[in-house]
């Protein structure tokens, strides 16, 4: 395999069979050689390149089974501050931990309605389920009930959307031309406006002939409530659902924004005439309304706008790629549905769409424009590489979640690589943007060796770049009669791939972590390994004692002290080394413990009892938004407000620990106690003049911040 640059542009989708084209075939024996060497000399520079590319093996853990006809997925990710679930009370509760969107849970597209009473039987059955992989590592593979509505189901796997009466667009929007559509029929494709909306869906409610859906969901499940467009509610489908109104131009103002549209055909002509099989977040609409817009990829090859208000336009006409209908030689060994078409969104510094092209092996990039009004394709382009092989799905390598505009999993971080995932023999690869292949990678299932042809079926990236989410077909050893599952492998590049993913690697990591906190825990620190200059105890568990407890020993207590102004009442810090906290011993000469001194101006002395560290870390765990919710007014006068600090990495986050909320997260918290109790700095405290650096220490406060993460109380103790 070959390095190189394969980007080549088109008029039309097509054009380009790299894989399968023979540099000699055609040749004929009356051509001579100089005419060959003029021809060679014209070829492609990635099929002379001169380095082989990397091939890893990735180790898989086996998160879930069950999960029949399964197809795209995606993880939940944090939502932006400014959209509406975090703006909703009832919304966010749907987003805290164990719950259906919980940031770290995995949402699966399912062929299956499990358990849920069909809302219309015209349409293929389908769920959207909400899995947390993080339940897996500690009790092993999960096995999904086959029934989901009962009382007996598992908390680990819950049912976020199917095609069930209670999920159908006329739930809540009863005058919709699509009222009769669920959220999930035939899902296909998953995307989430983590940026300032919700999860979008894509579905092929009538097969992939039949006519296509993509749906916007609310956290209950159902399509939106309260919808933009009262045409569509939250699903969009067909032909029902064309833009019927443009803006006049970019609105200034309520007014504006109100008396902003005309009717009007669509701007582009397209429609989701056959099933959806990918969507994509594209970001605001470029008319200023600020409405979502998403791309979504049919079964005919066509790529298609949805104005969350305004409805579908085109993009990109039928036959931009192909899923290989009636196309596709039987040497593939997979049949005519490529099961999804991904996409992938480039926003920065131009924006494009990636889309897999499983029919004609390659991808194809859109290069996109606006009118001010909707999405244009300036350019296309085609990637081809001979390690393709029926690609069918593409991820960002590092999704965007920072960007409160474009935050998305579907959307490339700035520079950020792809992964592509080859339906064809199982393999993922990993392209920079511009086409370059930089490194190839099998999927080793426990049991059963490289993931085989015709399995894989759809790629996620975690929102911490460290994780590859995949979903594959069939049974997988030890699960007989569980068809479908999900799959977790660990990243990887060029240079490398992530460690393996086995659940037994990964708790044998954490209890080797947890120990070394545990043992610094209860060190009793020596000058030479960096106590003091100024220090209340010698060892954590000198002043937490289980270890983990609270003490009422008044020696073990911390002062924080000030001086109050007799006249005005005024409390001013000191500015002394033993000030604001007052530490009870000292180093003299650097070794010999004395008391330490007190300033003399102190006047205030505050007492503070160590607390009980059980627990403790559940504290970093609630996201900012749900702290941020709690600071209204609760009818009593009283009102909370959120105290926004800069935590050890310089990012801004709601304060959490010490005793004004002035620190952000338990590894500063860690790093405080160590500074303040023992003398002990960190790299994420500044040093006292005199203290003494240690040796490895950010390792250390990481060790020790995450012994506290697993700290419980003791069987029997009473909280």
């Amino acid at each position: 395999m070959r390095t190189g640059s394969a980007v080549a542009p088109t008029d039309f989708a097509g054009t380009h069979q790299t894989r399968r084209w023979s540099a000699l075939s055609g040749f004929s024996a009356r051509w001579n050689m100089a005419t060959a060497a003029i021809l060679v000399g014209l070829l492609p520079t990635w099929a002379f390149a001169g380095d082989r590319t990397p091939n890893w093996r990735l180790n898989a853990r086996v998160v879930a089974v069950g999960l029949p006809d399964v197809a795209g997925v995606r993880e939940v990710g944090r939502f932006h501050v400014g959209g509406p679930i975090p703006g909703n009370p009832e919304f966010l509760m749907a987003t805290r931990e164990g719950r259906v969107l919980d940031p770290l849970r995995v949402l699966v597209a399912v062929g299956s309605n499990f358990g849920a009473p069909p809302g219309d039987p015209v349409f293929e059955v389908g769920t959207i389920l909400s899995i947390d992989p993080r339940a897996g590592k500690s009790a092993g593979t999960i096995i999904v009930p086959q029934d989901l509505t009962g009382k007996d189901a598992d908390a680990r796997v819950q049912l976020y959307t199917a095609q069930s009466e209670r999920f159908l667009n006329r739930r809540y929007n009863a005058g919709a031309r699509t009222a009769r559509h669920a959220a999930a029929s035939g899902p296909r494709y998953i995307s989430i406006n983590n940026a300032f909306g919700r999860p979008w869906i894509a579905n092929a409610p009538g097969g992939i002939n039949g006519e296509g859906s993509v749906t916007v969901v609310d956290p209950d499940g159902a399509p939106l409530a309260n919808a933009p467009s009262r045409e569509a509610g939250g699903v969009f489908a067909g032909r029902h659902t064309d833009r019927e109104n443009t803006p006049k131009a970019q609105p200034s103002g309520w007014l504006g924004k109100l008396m902003n549209y005309q009717a009007s055909g669509q701007l582009t002509s397209g429609g989701m005439q056959t099933g959806a099989l990918g969507t994509a977040f594209l970001g605001p609409s470029p008319d200023g309304s600020g409405f979502a817009v998403f791309a979504a990829v049919t079964a005919d090859g066509s790529v298609v706008q949805i104005h969350v208000q305004d409805g579908v336009d085109g993009l990109a006409g039928p036959g931009t790629v192909s899923t290989g209908l009636g196309t596709v030689s039987t040497g593939h060994g997979i049949g005519d549905d490529p099961g999804v078409i991904g996409v992938a969104f480039k926003w920065n510094p131009d924006r494009a769409l990636y889309i897999a092209d499983p029919g004609r092996d390659r991808l194809v990039l859109l290069e996109l424009e606006d009118d001010r009004r909707h999405f244009t394709v300036a350019r296309t382009r085609t990637i081809s590489l001979p390690e393709f092989d029926r690609p069918v799905d593409v991820a960002a390598a590092i999704p965007e979640i920072a960007n409160p505009q474009f935050s998305s999993h579907t959307t490339l971080a700035g520079g950020s690589d792809l992964f592509v995932a080859n339906r064809g023999d199982g393999s993922l690869l990993r392209l920079s943007q511009d086409g370059r292949l930089l490194a190839r990678a099998t999927i080793e299932i426990p049991g059963l060796g490289p993931l085989g042809p015709d399995r894989l079926r759809a790629i996620a990236t975690s929102a911490d770049a460290q994780h590859i989410w995949i979903t594959i077909g069939g049974e997988v050893p030890g699960f007989p009669g569980h068809e479908g599952a999900l799959v977790e492998v660990g990243v990887f590049d060029e240079h490398g791939a992530a460690a393996a993913m086995q659940g037994t690697q990964g708790a044998a990591a954490d209890a080797n972590l947890a120990a070394r906190g545990k043992k610094s825990f209860q060190t009793d620190f020596t000058p030479r390994m960096g106590l003091g200059p100024l220090f209340n105890a010698t060892s954590c568990v000198a002043c937490h004692p289980g270890p983990g407890g609270a003490s009422i020993d008044e020696n073990h207590f911390a002062g924080r002290i000030a001086h109050m102004d007799p006249g005005s009442g005024r409390t001013v810090p000191i500015d002394h080394p033993n000030s604001p906290v007052a530490r009870r011993h000292a180093l003299r000469d650097g070794v010999r413990i004395v008391s330490a001194a007190m300033p003399s101006q102190a006047n205030v002395i505050s007492l503070r009892m160590p607390l009980a560290l059980y627990g403790i870390a559940g504290i970093d765990e609630i996201p900012d938004r749900v702290i941020e919710a709690q600071a209204v007014s609760k009818g009593d006068g009283i009102k909370g407000r959120a105290h926004h600090v800069v935590d050890g990495q310089g990012a801004s986050r709601v304060g959490r620990y010490g005793w004004k909320a002035d620190i952000a997260t338990l590894e500063d918290m860690v790093a405080n106690a160590f500074a303040n109790e023992l003398g002990i700095t960190s790299a994420t405290v500044s040093r006292e003049a005199g203290s003494q650096p240690i040796e490895d220490d950010t390792a250390q406060i990481e060790a020790v911040a995450f012994y506290l993460r697993t700290l419980r109380l003791p069987d029997g103790a009473k909280p």
